[in-house]
C-alpha cells in the first residue's frame, strides 16, 4: 500500500480521536481532564499499528511532526480545549509524538523487534495513564516534586500496571525475563514520578529503551 496513502489514512484516525473527544468537551460537557486522557490513549492504541504500515523511520517522523505541529498551533491560539483546556500546565501532548518518533527507531535499530516499539508506547499509553487516574484517587502518600504533587499510590500502580504489562507479552510468547519486569519497573515508575508534568512523555518511553537494552 502506498506511504501516502498510509500516511493521510493514519492522520485521519487521529483527528477522528481529537474530535470525538472535542464532541465529548463541548456538547456533553465532559471534564477536559478526561477527555485529555481518552486522546492520550487512544493515540497510543493508534501509534501500535505504525511498524504496519510504515518500513521506515522517515513516515514516522512525518506524520508525527505533521501532528506535534498541529497540536502546537492548537495550543498557541487556544484551539482544541478537549486536551488544552487542562488547569495545569503541561506540554505532554506536544511532546507524545516525539515520544512515538524515538520508540520506531528503538524498534528499526533492534531488527525491527517489535517489543522494542510496542512496550515503550503501550507503557507511556496504559501505565502513564493509571499513574495518573489511580494516584489521584488514591494518592496513599502526596510527594512534592518540582512545585508539583505526585503520589505513592501513582508510583504502585504505574509499577503494577507495567507488571501486568509485561506478563501480557509474555502470554504472546515474547520473552521478557523476571529482572527486566521488576528492576525495569521499579525504574520506569521511578522516572514517572520525578519528571515534571509532561515531559514524563519523553522520560517513560526512554526509561522502558534504556531498561530493555541492559536487561533484555
Amino acid at each position: 500500500m502506498n506511504a501516502w496513502f498510509n500516511v493521510v489514512m493514519l492522520s485521519s484516525f487521529f483527528l477522528a480521536v481529537f474530535g470525538i473527544g472535542e464532541i465529548a468537551f463541548r456538547k456533553f460537557k465532559v471534564d477536559a481532564e478526561l477527555t485529555r486522557k481518552w486522546s492520550h490513549i487512544a493515540s497510543g492504541f493508534l501509534a501500535l499499528l505504525f511498524p504496519y504500515f510504515f518500513k521506515d523511520v522517515g513516515w514516522v517522523i512525518l506524520i508525527c511532526t505533521i501532528f506535534a505541529i498541529f497540536l502546537f498551533t492548537c495550543k498557541y491560539f487556544g484551539f482544541l480545549p478537549s486536551i488544552n483546556a487542562v488547569k495545569r500546565k503541561t506540554h505532554g501532548s506536544i511532546l507524545f509524538p516525539l515520544a512515538v518518533i524515538i520508540s520506531f527507531i528503538s524498534y528499526e535499530y533492534q531488527e525491527f523487534n517489535l517489543l522494542y516499539y510496542y512496550l515503550p508506547v503501550l507503557t507511556l499509553a496504559v501505565c502513564d495513564l493509571c499513574a495518573a487516574i489511580i494516584g489521584k484517587k488514591y494518592p496513599l502518600k502526596s510527594i512534592k516534586i518540582y512545585l508539583e504533587t505526585k503520589s505513592l499510590g501513582g508510583f504502585l500502580a504505574f509499577l503494577f500496571s507495567f507488571i501486568l504489562l509485561n506478563l501480557s507479552f509474555i502470554i504472546l510468547n515474547f520473552q521478557i525475563p523476571l529482572v527486566f519486569i521488576l528492576i525495569g519497573g521499579l525504574f520506569s515508575a521511578g522516572i514517572e514520578l520525578i519528571s515534571p508534568r509532561g515531559f514524563d512523555n519523553i522520560t517513560i518511553p526512554l526509561s522502558v529503551i534504556v531498561s530493555m537494552y541492559y536487561l533484555l
